[in-house]
């Protein structure tokens, strides 16, 4: 099954599907292209495939419609690919794939099957991570028009100048049997390495190590967010002192004042937030397989 969201970007164009399907039917395989018409159609449809036992679903759209698949896939014996179509694209970044939706999807039917896992956030999958902070404001109030109009561009934006006004929040956290309270403006909580696509801020992670690394960053001033920033450049912002960076298997966090909270870069409610790795959780596609972040998951 191909899973098409007709509005992830302007590449989701019928002419792109017609190749799509094209190309993966002279490599052997024959697809059923299914347009997504509202939220929640692609766990539907993902669903359904994964009980009609299809070997697997190409998701042409951004992370956001992959997030939906992995709802309906999660346990099953369907494999998940996707092919780039949205904003960012962080899966496909991530191992490595073409971002041409034709190139990708050639990668992607005639590479490897690997077991990887998952996170969960308040009962929701997610594949690449969870985030609480101004990341997670800027995802709630940048929706819809806005965000595929102008892309990555004006969560970045958003992002920044909510960045530049909080000082960070007081949470209470329990990280699997340590509980403690810090203040926090950013919580990256990754089953994966990039955040917004840029930066590697859970930079040891894997999809297959049943654990989720977890990096709290503090706010306090202009200057420390800006060492921060070059240090998450460099690579070594978990070498701050004033940067907690851990590895865990459930993560519980609590604010006085509730926070938003983005899966996979949508919104998804607010704190409290009770996040776990579902290990081997997922059948994926991954092209050749070498990807750091897939490297050592087993054979699907």
């Amino acid at each position: 099954m191909l899973i098409v969201n007709p509005r992830a970007g302007a590449r989701a164009r019928s002419d792109v599907v017609a190749r799509i399907v094209e190309a993966v039917g002279r490599l052997g395989w024959q697809l059923e292209a299914r347009e997504t018409l509202a939220r929640g159609d692609a766990t539907r449809l993902a669903a359904d495939a994964a009980a009609r036992t299809l070997p697997f679903v190409l998701v042409a759209g951004g992370d956001g419609t992959l997030n939906e698949a992995i709802q309906g896939l999660a346990g099953s014996a369907t494999a998940v690919g996707q092919i780039p179509l949205g904003t960012i694209n962080i899966w496909s970044r991530e191992l490595g794939l073409p971002l041409d939706p034709v190139e990708a999807a050639c990668a992607l039917v005639s590479g490897q099957v690997r077991r990887i896992d998952l996170g969960r956030a308040n009962g929701r999958h997610f594949l690449l991570m969870a985030g609480l902070g101004f990341d997670a404001e800027a995802i709630h109030a940048v929706e819809g028009p806005t965000k595929r109009r102008f892309g990555p561009l004006a969560i970045l934006l958003v992002g920044a100048l909510a960045a530049l006004r909080t000082s960070g929040t007081e949470l209470r956290v329990r990280a699997d049997d340590r509980s403690f309270e810090t203040t926090a403006a950013l919580v990256t909580i990754g089953n994966t390495r990039l955040w917004a696509g840029a930066v590697e801020i859970t930079h040891h992670a894997t999809a297959a190590d049943g654990l989720l690394d977890v990096c709290f960053f503090p706010g306090r001033s202009l200057w420390s967010k800006l060492r921060h920033l070059a240090l998450v450049v460099l690579g070594r912002h978990d070498e701050a002192p004033d940067v907690t960076y851990m590895q865990v298997r459930q993560l519980v966090l609590m604010a006085r004042t509730p926070i938003p909270l983005q899966i996979d870069g949508e919104p998804y409610g607010t704190t409290p937030a009770r996040v776990e790795i579902v290990p081997g959780a997922l059948r994926a596609l991954v092209g050749r397989g070498d990807a750091a972040v897939v490297a050592d998951a087993p054979p699907g």
